[in-house]
């Protein structure tokens, strides 16, 4: 298929999201009047703008539907049971958690995201110190933060761990394959590690998330099972993994390849795999911290317990390349999974489902735009980076990457049994 098609079906998805999203979740805030506590029925709704703190008590607000002269000015509501019998609950708009969030708590959830980043470049230089280049930490670190800067431009997630590689390959000529295997191989050890805190997170709360709980450990056995095969001979033999693949697509065999050579590169690096998969599973902690802290900020409302769980799912999830940063698809997975699962902690609030979908929208849009700002940030890396990357370098790779694959196709794979 064209890559032009294929860039306008993503646009098209990521519009239709967005739009279904943003469709969905409060924008104004609203006081409520219900019969009593335990009823659904509106009784009657107001449209108000919150003058301060939305958590405060009482609640401060204006009018601006329905509004008369008589109603102007700044007026006080108690939550709960009124005069007249009626139970009075408050919705803010998404606008109100943004304006209100607490800068301290903000300030920690950004610098977790920072060490994510730098955690993730340690890992990566490891990989590459493995396969015999001589790139510094600081080097890959540098890098590494120019492929943030790339994730936020380009469409998808990896999109940055291509032009790092391409950096690293001006660098280290001669060490095109390896480096590109070190990428995949870091690729894989993060989302291994990531579904690996979920599944450990998930078998705390069994009965809470059971088909999460069997989706994620679905995932990480069938990747497991698919490991011994890779790394026994035997096995192998015995799927005859080579006949397989053989009868792969032509424009996947070369990947293909490339994955297989790594896989056997990797094998005997058992301390490097475990140790890799230990920073990751600390990375990831941290990057679930980044989400709890800016949840604390704006007042999400849902135990740090839950968001060990639900954040490893959504964030494989905005892995797949359709927006840069997992936009979109990080939004609408925030907005489903907080309502269906964080809603009965709410209290005292209007319409708890829609009220903690409103939170997960806000909460996801405040932490991509923290991902956005830095990776901006590291945008000075590439304008003042000497040997950057350009796009005949882009062009060349992608003219290797085709010449491979019809070799691929000509000669079937090479599978190192």
């Amino acid at each position: 298929m064209n890559k032009h098609v294929v860039t306008l079906i993503k646009i098209a998805l990521l519009t239709l999201m967005f739009w279904w999203v943003f469709s969905t979740i409060n924008f104004r805030d609203r006081i409520v009047y219900k019969a009593s506590e335990d009823s659904d029925a509106i009784v009657k709704e107001l449209v108000i703008s919150i003058e301060g703190q939305w958590t405060s008590e009482p609640i401060e607000y204006t009018l601006v539907e329905p509004k008369t002269v008589a109603d102007e000015g700044i007026k006080v509501a108690h939550r709960g049971e009124q005069e007249d019998g009626l139970f009075l609950e408050v919705a803010p708009g998404i606008f109100s958690y943004w304006s209100n969030l607490a800068p301290g708590w903000f300030a920690l959830g950004a610098l977790c995201y920072f060490l994510t980043v730098v955690i993730a470049g340690t890992r990566w230089w490891w990989l590459l110190r493995v396969i015999g280049t001589d790139v510094s930490l600081l080097e890959t670190l540098r890098f590494t933060w120019i492929g943030v800067f790339f994730n936020a431009v380009m469409l998808g997630s990896t999109g940055g761990d291509v032009i790092k590689a391409l950096y690293i390959m001006k660098r280290c000529p001669g060490h095109r394959v390896p480096v590109l295997v070190s990428v995949g191989v870091d690729r894989i050890l993060g989302l291994g590690s990531l579904a690996l805190l979920g599944a450990f997170a998930v078998l705390f709360a069994l009965d809470d998330f059971p088909s999460l709980a069997m989706g994620i450990w679905g995932v990480i056995i069938a990747v497991a099972l698919l490991g011994v095969i890779a790394f026994s001979k035997r096995l192998r033999q015995l799927v005859r993994l080579k006949y397989l693949l053989d009868r792969v697509p032509a424009r996947f065999r070369g990947k293909l390849q490339m994955v297989d050579q790594a896989i056997f590169f990797y094998r005997d690096q058992r301390v490097m795999i475990i140790g890799s998969l230990v920073l990751g599973i600390a990375n990831h902690v941290l990057s679930v911290c980044c989400v709890v802290l800016i949840g604390k900020a704006i007042g999400v409302g849902m135990p740090a317990f839950e968001y060990f769980v639900l954040v490893p799912v959504i964030n494989i999830a905005s892995a797949v390349p359709i927006a840069p940063n997992g936009w979109g698809i990080g939004e609408t997975m925030y907005g489903y999974l907080f309502a269906t699962h964080g809603a009965g902690y709410l209290t005292g609030t209007a319409g708890p489902y829609l009220a903690m979908w409103t939170r997960g929208v806000a909460l996801s849009v405040l932490y991509r735009t923290v991902l956005t700002a830095f990776s901006l940030l590291a945008g000075l890396l590439v304008l003042f980076e000497k040997d950057r990357v350009t796009k005949e370098d882009i062009d060349r790779e992608n003219k290797i990457e085709e010449e491979e694959t019809k070799e691929a196709g000509d000669h079937g794979v090479i599978s190192p049994e």
